[in-house]
């Protein structure tokens, strides 16, 4: 596969911290978090191929991905499991919760799914909505619309504009008194915190 690479050499671990980024089966997230490794020059992203969706096997999967790539957490490595909230439930979110807890694993959820993410690059959104009718939304911004294709350049000029509006949201929520790893966190996104981590680590290596 080409989002797949082989474990890191000794020399290249004092120098290069690398993301693990596990996704749902679907190619949208993949697609958008291997842009970012092919503009960087100091940071290493993995976005392994799965076709696992529920997120305590997702957690499983990226044990395994961990040992894999024999990350480094204490040199500054990271793992990221990336899914969505709409057909799970709060029991089988908080007990993949309690997994990356304990592993050393970063959730990033979405309500309904990725695509607020794209969404937010446009317009604060913060209407209760399933997949199909935030999908309709976002064609609204992007015609046809396929989960297949590279979005990442049309979007790129927009993204502070989406970091701003999923933390509006987010505050929202903390506001309310909403758990934010929960389904009552709808619409969220938790894919802000995965680029900012990747973002500041690029500002970082250009120093």
């Amino acid at each position: 596969m080409a989002n797949d690479y082989s474990p890191r050499k000794t020399d290249e671990r004092k120098e290069r911290i690398t993301f693990l980024i596990v996704c749902e089966g679907q190619k949208t997230e993949r697609i958008y978090f291997g842009k970012y490794r092919e503009r960087n020059s100091g940071l290493i992203i993995f976005t392994p191929n799965t076709t696992v969706t529920d997120p305590i096997n997702l957690m499983k999967f990226t044990l395994n991905q961990i040992k894999k790539y024999d990350l480094d957490f204490e040199h500054g490595d990271q793992a990221w499991c990336v899914f969505d909230a709409d057909k799970n439930t709060n029991d089988n979110i908080d007990q993949s919760r309690l997994i990356a807890e304990i592993n050393n694993i970063k959730c990033c959820m979405s309500i309904p799914c990725f695509e607020l993410w794209y969404l937010l690059h446009y317009c604060y959104f913060d209407q209760k909505a399933s997949n199909l009718d935030l999908i309709k939304t976002l064609e609204k911004y992007i015609q046809n619309y396929d989960k297949t294709k590279d979005y990442f350049n049309l979007l790129f000029e927009k993204r502070n504009i989406a970091i701003d509006n999923a933390k509006k949201l987010i505050r929202k929520h903390q506001i309310e008194g909403t758990k934010l790893l929960s389904v009552k966190s709808s619409p969220s996104t938790q894919v802000v915190s995965l680029v900012e981590e990747i973002l500041k680590l690029l500002e970082q290596n250009k120093k």
